[in-house]
């Protein structure tokens, strides 16, 4: 049986379910105290709690990770991160990016004045991960016909989940207002390395972390536009 891809809309991040074989692997988890959403979206989809084996955090920012360790206290799911962003995950903390642009250097710079502020907004509570990597994790050993790849910019351990002709993609592309690219970067070159990377890929569907998926057709007017190719 092939692996089937659901998503819900969790607050304001996309939340991502892969279905095979009656299990289930989440990708993603919306803020933190979203547990009750996620159950719901559960349910919706057709699955129950112990069907959750897995949950992949595409990077571990709060609108991410937010719900992570509530909702693996719930489900007993093992949690695949990167290696690079573990810690993060441990600490229950990941610092906001830099801005890609004015406006979003301006929101990363007010969000970081006061650690304080930072960490209130961005802290979620802590876990540890179960299952790391590095740069290619095929999920075949974890009964999903998928694939993980580490895609940085946006954050150091920032990944993405390859199922057939479709690409999760978390924060490394947006869909907003029509933007694809990210306001947030902690490296914008490597993300425009990663963008040309992506670009190579034989994925014609793209499901970023914020807003609609979109096509290749799209990502490449959108790379053009940043002079990427």
């Amino acid at each position: 049986m092939e692996a089937e891809l659901k998503f819900a809309r969790i607050g304001f991040t996309n939340v991502f379910f892969i279905i095979q074989d009656g299990k289930c692997l989440i990708v993603d988890t919306g803020t933190r105290g979203e547990e009750k959403k996620l159950l719901r979206a559960i349910s919706n989809i057709g699955c129950s709690l112990k069907d959750v084996k897995y949950i992949f955090l595409t990077h571990t920012h709060y609108d991410h990770a937010g719900s992570a360790a509530g909702l693996k206290a719930l489900s007993g799911a093992q949690v695949i991160v990167h290696e690079s962003e573990a810690e993060y995950l441990k600490n229950g903390f990941t610092p906001i990016p830099k801005g890609t642009s004015a406006v979003f250097k301006l929101i990363s710079k007010a969000g970081k004045l006061k650690n304080s502020i930072e960490k209130k907004v961005a802290g979620y509570p802590p876990l540890k991960p179960d299952i790391l990597f590095k740069d290619v994790l095929s999920l075949d050993q974890y009964g999903f016909n998928a694939e993980v790849r580490h895609i940085p910019g946006h954050t150091l351990g920032s990944s993405g989940l390859i199922l057939g002709d479709k690409a999760i993609v978390g924060d490394c592309m947006f869909n907003l207002k029509g933007r694809l690219y990210p306001g947030f970067a902690d490296d914008e070159n490597q993300l425009v390395k990663t963008w040309k990377q992506v670009l190579k890929w034989n994925v014609n569907w793209f499901y970023p972390g914020h807003g609609k998926r979109f096509n290749k057709v799209e990502l490449l007017k959108a790379a053009a536009k940043k002079g990427i190719k």
